[in-house]
């Protein structure tokens, strides 16, 4: 008797991590691309430092005026041959196991390539009349290199194995049923609606950051001088890399149901600047080499930072802001910025953004190895 309930614990056991773990949704992971490369040149957003660590399929960016902001940012990855048995949630992070020996891909993270695309009214205050002037970007993002704990992913495995054998034995009607599907229902039944299994494992579905990650980022972006097709255009272009370190803060809590991390960023980034306008109607380019970091301490559905950027070249200037962000959901953020941005003039800085993401195309990936 006591032979056949560990062969169906172990039966059920397998059940609950074939059909919790083998099969994740991706978008069960909390959004984390608050802005996009679109936004960023453009450089009206909440946060100017940022690395995204769980994308979604297609992300909706809109900042303070509704309608006068929009960013829509998509990853090419959930659309592209959805049926591929190979798209596993390991490899999709890029750590595997082979001959019980852990592998890391570090250039996985080309799976995360974002293309943005981002309207604004950008309004230039020291203008009389009409100062304001629509302009549309284009940005792609990807991550060149990133490394995980290969461990710390891995050993939820074992953690899973000790938590099966503390569950308690099904009632005798249970394990006297005759052998077949009917009986493996009822463990089934048992362990997941009477005992709660999907409860007792969530500490083990914490989201894990990568403990370095480096990303690039490209954008480009067009206004029209007088806000009509035929008056010309003048355009702005920027390049950066951000490096991210993260450090998990609770990893020996057990009972904690989220990762709580502490991330420092530095960031790097070359602009050609045609949007400058000290007269009505009369443009000129500047050219900048920005170096800057940040400061980020993420606890459940809050996070906090702090940003600073110095921005030399034709002109002198800094970006000095604090940011905030709350996980409404899986898939919808606030954020939050105050501070002091790189114009010389009316340069407080105060936005609000709201972040959508939808999961569209193949959101699934296989934890199989």
């Amino acid at each position: 008797m006591k032979k056949n309930y560990v062969i169906l614990l172990l039966l059920i056991g397998n059940y609950w991590y074939a059909n919790a773990q083998t099969d994740v949704e991706l978008s069960q992971f909390q959004m984390s691309n608050i802005t996009s490369p679109a936004f960023q040149l453009l450089e009206e957003t909440v946060t100017d430092v940022y690395t995204p660590e769980n994308v979604k399929a297609l992300a909706l960016h809109v900042q303070n005026n509704f309608g006068e902001s929009l960013a829509i940012e998509v990853a090419p990855y959930f659309f592209i041959n959805t049926k591929s048995k190979s798209r596993t949630y390991y490899k999709y992070i890029g750590v595997t196991k082979e001959n019980d020996v852990l592998k890391q891909n570090p250039f996985s993270g080309l799976n995360t390539t974002t293309l943005s695309f981002a309207y604004l009214k950008k309004d230039f205050k020291n203008i009389v009349g009409d100062n304001d002037r629509k302009t549309f970007s284009i940005g792609i993002r990807t991550t060149l290199l990133r490394f995980f704990d290969k461990e710390q992913i891995y050993n939820n495995a074992e953690k899973i194995a000790d938590e099966l054998l503390k569950l308690p034995s099904p009632p005798m009607q249970i394990l006297t049923m005759e052998e077949g599907p009917k009986k493996e229902e009822a463990f089934k039944k048992f362990y997941l609606e009477q005992q709660k299994i999907e409860e007792r494992f969530k500490p083990f579905q914490k989201t894990i950051k990568p403990i370095f990650k480096l990303d690039a980022a490209l954008a480009y972006s067009n206004l029209f001088k007088e806000n009509s097709t035929d008056s010309g255009t003048v355009s702005r272009f920027g390049s950066w890399l951000t490096g991210e370190f993260n450090l998990i803060l609770n990893e020996d809590d057990e009972k904690s149901t989220t990762n709580n991390y502490m991330s420092v960023l530095a960031i790097a980034r070359y602009i050609e600047d045609g949007f400058n306008m000290e007269v009505a109607d009369t443009y000129t380019t500047s050219y900048y080499r920005d170096f800057g970091g940040k400061v980020n301490f993420e606890f459940g559905k809050f996070t906090f930072g702090y940003e600073y950027v110095k921005r030399n070249g034709s002109i002198s200037s800094e970006r000095s802001v604090g940011n905030i962000s709350f996980a409404l959901d899986k898939n919808i953020s606030l954020t939050g910025g105050f501070g002091k941005d790189f114009q010389v003039t009316d340069n407080l800085l105060a936005l609000f953004g709201i972040n959508w993401g939808l999961n569209l195309g193949n959101t699934s990936a296989s934890v199989a190895k």
